[in-house]
């Protein structure tokens, strides 16, 4: 339920006092009528889950709030929402229900006495919009303990929504059926953490309403959570001739990969070396203070290279840390 705008009522009141500080005797206050009701409550429009209403302003409009109060059987009225306008559209409704309604004005003076009733039962006529903007990334970080395949999309619009289902397979192309439903989850995102590493996984997703409608499915999507990358040269402290170059294994699925050479195991990183679809890269040093970051001779470095299935380099997979030092 939302909170009630009733804050402002304080300042409508209008209490005030006359005379200097300290004068007694009586002190005029302004008084207010409470507004009458509001008049010819109607259902404006019945939609998907969705009950419209509308009345007529009452007097001193400008200054009046209205309360919705919405009630399901013999249940009770209760207070729903506040607005200053004269038309209200509630959302989110189960199909089965018929809702009544009732609204009521409050001004400085107090809140009116309920207008008619008027009753609406909402449809469940339109299918959801199937979800776009899909995206999957996938994530093996042996030292986090992290593997899994990360997915998100745009926010459905319909305001009965009740989820989303999410389907996958492990074939290319497939047509969702119960036996590829992996989850239902009543946000845009959802995280797969029982994927293998090396496999690909296809994923498709589709909207689902409070009565059960739902859309056609979503573009396809696929990721996989790729093996360590492995250093190759240098290791273990080799020394390294200039022009420095990094090589490692090669990965069938990655698509870019990036080397990262720092002065310590855990930071202090020196390089800026753009990344790459092949398995060797020659060093960069970053600018760093305006200068560019120049390996001196003797000192031990390490490095380590990170895998992406994205050409933009998204962080999947992480080698080992490894070390050289630069020959003098």
């Amino acid at each position: 339920m939302k909170r009630l705008k009733f804050a402002w009522i304080a300042v409508v009141v209008g209490l005030w006092h006359c005379g200097d500080e300290g004068e007694k005797g009586t002190s005029p206050v302004a008084t207010i009528d409470s507004p009458q009701a509001p008049r010819a409550l109607s259902v404006e429009r019945i939609g998907d889950g969705e009950v419209w209403l509308n009345w007529q302003a009452v007097e001193g409009g400008d200054e009046v709030l209205y309360v919705v109060y919405r009630s399901v059987g013999d249940d009770a009225a209760v207070a729903i929402d506040s607005t200053f306008e004269t038309r209200y559209k509630d959302q989110g409704l189960r199909y089965e229900l018929e809702y009544t309604y009732r609204v009521t004005a409050i001004n400085g003076g107090g809140e009116s006495s309920p207008s008619n009733a008027v009753s609406g039962q909402p449809l469940n006529s339109l299918t959801p919009q199937r979800p776009t903007a899909v995206r999957a990334v996938a994530h093996h970080l042996e030292v986090l303990g992290q593997l899994d395949i990360a997915l998100d999309w745009a926010d459905n619009a319909e305001t009965d929504l009740a989820g989303y289902r999410v389907y996958r397979s492990t074939e290319q192309g497939f047509t969702p059926t119960l036996g590829h439903l992996l989850m239902q989850v009543s946000g845009p995102s959802f995280i797969d953490a029982e994927v293998a590493v090396g496999t690909v996984y296809y994923y498709r997703i589709t909207a689902i309403d409070l009565g059960g409608k739902e859309s056609k499915a979503s573009e396809e999507v696929s990721d996989v959570a790729l093996p360590s990358p492995v250093p190759l040269v240098p290791v273990a402290g080799e020394e390294a001739a200039a022009p420095l170059t990094f090589t490692w294994n090669r990965l069938p699925e990655a698509r870019a990969f990036r080397v990262i050479v720092t002065t310590s195991l855990t930071s202090g990183e020196v390089s800026d070396i753009p990344l790459t679809s092949d398995t060797t890269a020659v060093f960069t040093g970053r600018i760093k203070d305006g200068r560019l970051v120049a390996l001196e001779p003797g000192q031990m470095y390490y490095w380590k290279v990170v895998a992406s299935t994205h050409t933009e380099g998204i962080e999947n997979s992480v080698s080992r840390v490894e070390s050289f030092k630069v020959a003098e």
